[in-house]
């Protein structure tokens, strides 16, 4: 079978595509394709102003990805939405839709969706962030409806060192976190260039929270774009919600 046979699944990355798109892989099933592309300048480091100049270029970025003909666009660089303040993310996904006529999932909707499909009220949120940016999560999450009680990065701010990151830094933070704060029912990391898949079940079945990592959440929605109700097994509740949403189709191991 050709590559991409169900699905082509546009990524756009303000940032280096790799972790991330390696992350992503792990989680498309059979027979979906990640059509990765970085932006003409990629960020380098966390900063305002990088990220305010990427916004233009990410929907340059989209618009290359749809002539490669993909069914569904994941816009990444949530920071860069962000750098216009919450409403940036509904303004981002509107250019790209009217500009690519494809579906549009972005970094933060696709969060907060999944947050909700797992029924999550309360959330904590750990990052390879400066306090700064956690703050900006925290906000965003807060103006949807979420209450926040804590977060926690590792005050990084060149991406590289994102990358450079093992799982197990993720799984350690977020598990002291949620045992510093029982009383919230869900646990968002942040980033999907800090490698956090693999720790999603493990992470779940430790604390007995829901979890959201971005690279999941981002798959998540395009698949459900794409109407494709299938996952690999073993990445947690919000993957495994495809499978409950078509009952005949069952994730792929």
């Amino acid at each position: 079978m050709r590559y991409g046979w169900r699905a082509r699944i546009g990524h756009i990355s303000p940032a280096i595509l790799d972790t991330s798109g390696e992350e992503m892989r792990k989680l498309l099933p059979e027979g979906v394709l990640h059509v990765g592309l970085t932006i003409s300048d990629p960020i380098q480091s966390l900063g305002p102003e990088q990220a305010s100049a990427a916004f233009g270029r990410m929907v340059e970025a989209g618009k290359k990805l749809a002539a490669e003909k993909v069914d569904v666009l994941i816009c990444g660089g949530a920071p860069v939405a962000l750098s216009k303040g919450p409403s940036g993310d509904a303004e981002l996904a509107e250019l790209l839709r009217r500009e690519t006529q494809i579906p549009v999932v972005t970094a933060n909707g696709a969060v907060v969706e999944g947050l909700r499909q797992l029924g999550a009220r309360s959330v904590i949120v750990v990052s390879p962030f400066v306090e700064a940016r956690n703050q900006e999560i925290c906000a965003y999450l807060e103006a949807s409806g979420f209450k926040v009680p804590a977060t926690k990065g590792l005050g990084l701010i060149k991406n590289i060192d994102f990358a450079s990151q093992s799982p197990d830094t993720a799984f350690l933070l977020s598990r002291d976190l949620a045992r510093d704060y029982p009383e919230a029912d869900a646990i968002y990391i942040a980033c999907p260039r800090w490698p956090s898949v693999d720790i999603i079940a493990p992470l779940e079945a430790d604390t007995g929270k829901a979890v959201v990592a971005a690279p999941a959440a981002m798959v998540w929605g395009a698949l459900k774009a794409a109407q494709i109700m299938d996952c690999r097994s073993g990445f947690g509740k919000l993957m495994e919600s495809l499978r409950r949403e078509s009952p005949s189709v069952s994730c792929r191991v």
